[in-house]
């Protein structure tokens, strides 16, 4: 294009993980503010609705909204105003789902002005039948409702979908008949050397403590199975990560529950520094996790960065990934989880350093910024290319 596309993106911007959404905004910035012209609106809960501020961080254009008392389903005023004024050549909107009544309120006067814009649904597998029919009632009628009348609003009128995985796609289908382009996450190299000297009889598992998402209960019940077995005393499951009071009493259930004792066989961290959590991932001989459904699984691609054969349940969508590069184990079962713990630390040192070996190909090859950067391109550019 002869002039860079101007790329505006609801949400905030800032450097560190703060959260999975402000991680995955900043990285993609980063790797093409060369090729396009980032902005991003903010919103601020501490201003009313007609305050306007504009910001340059990092080299970013910052457009900050006030939205104090402003309803979910509702824009500021000078959000509006703003909207108005802009000069719509050669500009994009991204939107991400996790914004549900809000994407609806965007969307519609995105949608009167004639401004494009494409959409990231996250998690877009509670999208998918499969996913709502075990959920308990009330929550299930919740989802079905921003489903179908305001996700479903916001999704057929983007000018294309982005989903992460293949999986993500499906889904999508089950709603809306808008384009889908597959673009995976592309995951910053975490820089972490591999040292087999180094490596304890650690099993590793970084991330939230959500009992149910996470299958925080179904990692620890094959955790518990395979220490049953023979040779595994020192053999230690370090899980790394916040955890609200109810999550921390039902793992402590659980663990009291499986015979094992924290912190010799399990290890819970709690919140820890960014190179406490890398050292902890370098010493470790294997990554576990056992999510009952993800939107992509960034811990994993992250883990494989560093080297790490992973133990993942078929859930998680990269499950594909790994069983294409042998980088680890997919399970279904907390025995296939037991069993896939017992065959990893079976491995001869030469069977443990190619599947170490193989971690770092599929991250290399599947979700290496170098990689993804082209697909990033070629996603907003079509984006664009589709509104005209």
């Amino acid at each position: 294009m002869a002039n860079k596309l101007a790329i505006y993106i609801f949400g905030d911007f800032k450097s560190g993980a703060a959260d999975g959404l402000a991680e995955f905004s900043y990285q993609n910035v980063q790797l093409l503010k060369d090729h396009f012209t980032f902005n991003f609106i903010e919103f601020d809960a501490h201003q009313n609705q007609e305050y306007h501020h504009q910001e340059l961080r990092e080299g970013i254009q910052i457009y900050r909204f006030g939205n104090s008392g402003v309803k979910s389903y509702q824009l500021p005023k000078a959000l509006k105003t703003w909207l108005r004024s802009l000069d719509k050549t050669n500009i994009l909107f991204h939107l991400h789902h996790i914004y549900n009544l809000t994407n609806y309120a965007i969307a519609r006067i995105l949608v009167k002005l004639s401004l494009p814009y494409l959409i990231t649904p996250h998690d877009a597998y509670v999208y998918c039948a499969s996913h709502q029919k075990n959920r308990p009632l009330g929550k299930r009628i919740y989802r079905t409702t921003l489903n179908w009348i305001f996700d479903k609003y916001v999704l057929d009128h983007a000018t294309l979908i982005h989903a992460l995985t293949p999986q993500c796609n499906n889904c999508l289908k089950e709603l809306t008949k808008t384009p889908v382009k597959v673009v995976a996450n592309q995951v910053n190299d975490m820089g972490i050397a591999f040292d087999p000297n180094s490596l304890r009889s650690d099993v590793c598992y970084i991330g939230r403590f959500s009992i149910e998402q996470k299958g925080i209960d179904r990692a620890l019940r094959g955790f518990g199975l395979f220490k049953k077995t023979a040779d595994t005393q020192n053999v230690r499951f370090v899980m790394i990560g916040p955890a609200v009071e109810a999550a921390v009493q039902t793992r402590e259930q659980l663990v009291k529950e499986l015979d094992l004792t924290v912190p010799d066989d399990v290890f819970f961290t709690g919140k820890v520094s960014e190179s406490d959590r890398n050292n902890l991932l370098s010493h470790s001989k294997v990554y576990m996790q056992m999510s009952r459904y993800e939107g992509f699984g960034l811990s994993v691609a992250q883990a494989l960065s560093c080297y790490k054969p992973v133990i993942i349940s078929k859930q998680i969508p990269i499950s594909g990934q790994i069983i294409n590069h042998k980088a680890g184990y997919v399970v279904d079962t907390t025995e296939e989880a037991a069993a896939a713990l017992k065959e990893l630390f079976s491995l001869s040192e030469s069977d443990y350093l190619q599947m170490s070996n193989n971690a770092r190909t599929c991250y290399e090859k599947e979700f290496y910024p170098s990689v993804i950067r082209p697909q990033l391109i070629d996603l907003y550019e079509s984006a664009f290319e589709m509104s005209n």
